[in-house]
């Protein structure tokens, strides 16, 4: 008993001094928000694919006035969870700033120039003109549905040269469904 007592006491005495030496440390503080649209299609984009970006790297100067093009680069739109009891085809749309004279031609921004960004679906080169189709009357399938585009960096055909700098450029997609 005598034992059980000095353990007791000494457990105690041992908790009252982790407590007090103790201190309380600083927290953080943050706020998680939830966003979404709720809409009346027969599919969702995934969102992966909703903002994406697409890596060039590097471009030889030399390449490009040579008639060559930069390395091919692919990106997908995913069309997840499709339903087709309501619609049963989607066509895409791209539109954004093309080179003068050539809607197929995405313009650079940026110190780069005398170079534009060509998209192809099915290995035709699409336009960025917000109504040709770039997928046109495409039958969709219950489940997921997935448009693989290529792109890449070529020269101007007009242009006298290319010049180095680096470069940026968007091009807005809507899915249209029939």
């Amino acid at each position: 008993m005598k034992l059980s007592k000095i353990a007791l006491v000494t457990i105690v005495a041992a908790t009252c001094a982790m407590a007090s030496g103790a201190q309380a440390l600083d927290s953080h503080n943050g706020t998680v928000t939830f966003k979404g649209n709720i809409v009346n299609t027969p599919c969702s984009v995934s969102q992966d694919d909703l903002q994406q970006s697409v890596e060039f790297g590097d471009i030889s100067k030399i390449v490009l006035e040579s008639g060559g093009t930069s390395e091919v680069k692919s990106f997908d739109i995913t069309l997840k969870d499709c339903s087709i009891e309501t619609s049963n085809t989607a066509n895409v749309t791209f539109a954004g700033g093309t080179v003068t004279g050539n809607d197929k031609m995405l313009a650079l921004n940026g110190s780069a120039a005398g170079a534009g960004i060509i998209v192809k679906y099915s290995g035709e080169a699409i336009a960025f003109d917000g109504t040709t189709p770039a997928v046109s009357d495409y039958n969709l399938a219950n489940g997921d549905n997935v448009f693989t585009f290529s792109s890449y960096v070529e020269k101007i055909a007009n242009a006298t040269e290319v010049k180095t700098g680096s470069f940026e450029s968007s091009a807005n997609f809507v899915i249209s469904y029939q």
